[in-house]
Order: C-alpha cells, then structure tokens, then sequence
C-alpha cells in the first residue's frame, strides 16, 4: 500500500511536470522559431506580411553587399539584408523575392544621406521603381543622386544574382537597366514675379529682343547662386521669355543656360517648373510662382529674368 502511494505521488508529478513542459514549448516555440531572424523579425514581416516564421540561409556572395539570407517557412520566399557605402554613410535595406522572381518588398533600414537628395532611395517614387520589378530586370538610378541610387542598385543587382543562380533563373541581360530616373520636382515657397526689392546686382539683363506675329521674345541674362557666390568663372543663367503683350499672357519660359552646380540648380530645367508659367496672365501685379526646392536661388533668377521681360514690355 505504502509502494502503491509512492507511485501514484510519482506518476501525479510527472503528469505535473509533462504538462509544464508542454505549455512552456507552445509559449516559447514562436520566440524560438523566430530567434534565427532576431532584429530583422520586424523588417521580414513588412515584406511577407502573412508570415511569422524565417529561417536564416547560407550564401555564397563575391560582393560582399549580402549581409544576411532568410527564407519565409511559412508561405515561402526570400529576404536579403544588403549593405553598401552611400554618399555618406552605409545604407542597409532588405530586398523580398517571391518563389516567382518577383520584387515584393524593399525596406530601408539605416539610411543617413543627404535629405532631399540621397534620401530619395527611400521615398515612394523610388520604391515604386523597385516593388514589382522581378530578378531580372534592372533597376534604374536616380538623377541628381548618383552615387546613393548607384550604391543601392549594385545591393539589389548581388542579390538579384544570388537570387537567379539560387533558383536557376537564367538572365539573360534583356532586363537591363533603363537610363537614370528623374525624380519628380518639389517646389517651394511661391514669389510674387512684381517686385521691387531685387537688387540690381540680380536683376536680368535683356541681351536679345524679337518680335514675331504680335508676341514679343526676350532672351535674358539672370544672376544665380554661382555669379552670387562669385564662383571662379561663374556665368549666369539664361531664359528666353516669350509674352502676349494684347492679352498680358507670358505665352512660354524655356531654360536656355543653367550655371549653377548640377544636380541642385539645374532642377529649374525639369518640365514642369516651366510649365508653370505657361499661359500665366500678369495682368494681375501679385501674381506668384512656385520656386524650386533645394533650388530657391536658381529658380529665384529664372523668375528674376521673367520680371525683367515683363518691366520691358510695359
């Protein structure tokens, strides 16, 4: 009787004991599972957003640019955290392929470049040249951020390789990459185009007049940030006004010389600054325009040598 109370105080203990084992496996199973994945359990999930479960992959890589390999347990797919020297700092950012090839995800995970500038390889536009793209179709950079878009596109082109070699996808090269993107422009505070405080060291010169079936065509001469800055050889910027003095519309501007430091001042040539002043009437004094973004002196001489076309005019 003794031995028999032994034993059924041993066999409550085990159950006992089996039964915390088994609720500590169901807690701490998923912080298992997902301990191969550690810090970047967030960043996986963004891409496969239906999943929980990754597992860390080995690789071979000759460009050093893949720092880490997962694959989605859960519904398959796979996720490269790459790295590479930016403009100014290292850029770290996860890239997902789907079992097809396709680019279902692009994260950014440290990124210190220039805002406005190398920042622009984690703004929507950017993204939206990525997400969507598959294994073998090039990336295109961005123009004005070379060497931040460059050193991002080189990452995706290792793992696009290590991908297609992984997968015996065979690349052919006719996904290359397509010529540099223009990003799209960001203006800025508007100026009114009637003013009286331009000094005279930035107010345009008119260097050439024509008229031609009632319009009138002004090429002017409009100081910008490197005559400002008195740069060595600097020059100014050249616009060509063309106006309908009947009606007060400027009828077209169209940035002839940009001689400001590229990449920043020559913004003002993108298409849709000008546009802006298509069709404007001036018959209004406080008319405005949109200066440019990163650009405000540029656009502020392009504008100046508007004024000077219209203050000829009257």
């Amino acid at each position: 009787m003794k031995n028999m109370k032994g034993f059924v105080v041993l066999l409550a203990t085990v159950l006992v004991a089996g039964g915390v084992l088994l609720f500590a496996d169901a807690q701490l199973r998923p912080l298992i599972e997902a301990a191969g994945s550690g810090e970047y359990q967030e960043i996986l999930e963004k891409i496969f957003p239906d999943s929980k479960n990754f597992e860390e992959e080995e690789f071979t890589d000759e460009t050093g640019l893949i720092q880490k390999l997962f694959e989605d347990e859960d519904n398959g797919g796979f996720v490269y955290i790459l790295e590479n020297q930016g403009f100014a700092d290292k850029i770290t950012f996860a890239l997902g392929f789907d079992l097809e090839g396709n680019i279902v995800g692009y994260e950014i995970i440290n990124l210190n470049d220039t805002p406005g500038y190398g920042s622009q390889v984690g703004e929507e536009a950017f993204i939206g040249s990525v997400v969507g793209k598959t294994s073998v179709d090039g990336i295109a950079t961005i123009s004005g951020s070379t060497k931040t878009s460059k050193a991002v596109v080189d990452a995706i082109d290792a793992a696009r390789a290590n991908f297609n070699e992984m997968m015996g996808i065979e690349d052919n090269g006719e996904g290359a990459a397509p010529e540099p993107v223009a990003p799209p422009l960001e203006f800025g505070a508007k100026l009114p185009i009637f003013r009286e405080d331009v000094s005279e060291s930035r107010q345009g010169v008119i260097i050439d007049t024509v008229e031609e079936g009632g319009n009138v065509t002004y090429t002017v001469e409009a100081a910008g940030y490197a005559v400002i800055e008195q740069y060595d050889g600097a020059k100014p910027n050249v616009v060509k006004i063309t106006l309908d003095p009947a009606n007060q519309v400027i009828v077209k501007v169209e940035v002839l010389e940009v001689n400001d430091t590229k990449g920043i001042g020559d913004k003002v040539l993108h298409e849709d600054f000008a546009k802006q002043f298509e069709n404007l009437s001036y018959a209004d004094p406080s008319v405005e325009a949109d200066t440019v973004s990163m650009a405000t002196i540029s656009s502020t001489s392009v504008i100046n040598a508007i004024l000077a076309a219209l203050n000829a005019n009257k």
